[in-house]
């Protein structure tokens, strides 16, 4: 599955509590009250868990984490370095 699939189907069901719910890939999850820190946490172990990908704790940055966008790339770069 895509990444960022996989991605917006956990912020929609896990975080959102909506499965059903638009997001788009440029929305910023931060300012439309998606993303708090619990949620990044949260979200930090399930790329971890899923991806197996360690995301170091000073990467857990708002520029990796504004939008699907964002953190897609990131998870590119982080792939890339392994």
């Amino acid at each position: 599955m895509d990444r960022k699939i996989a991605l917006s189907d956990y912020i929609k069901q896990e975080v959102m509590r909506n499965p059903k719910a638009n997001l788009d890939d440029a929305e910023d999850l931060f300012n439309a009250g998606i993303l708090d820190s619990l949620a990044i946490l949260q979200l930090v172990a399930f790329i971890e868990e899923n991806f197996k990908i360690k995301i170091p704790d000073e990467d857990v940055i708002f520029e990796n984490f504004q939008n699907l966008n964002a953190l897609a790339s990131y998870l590119e770069t982080q792939k890339a370095a392994e």
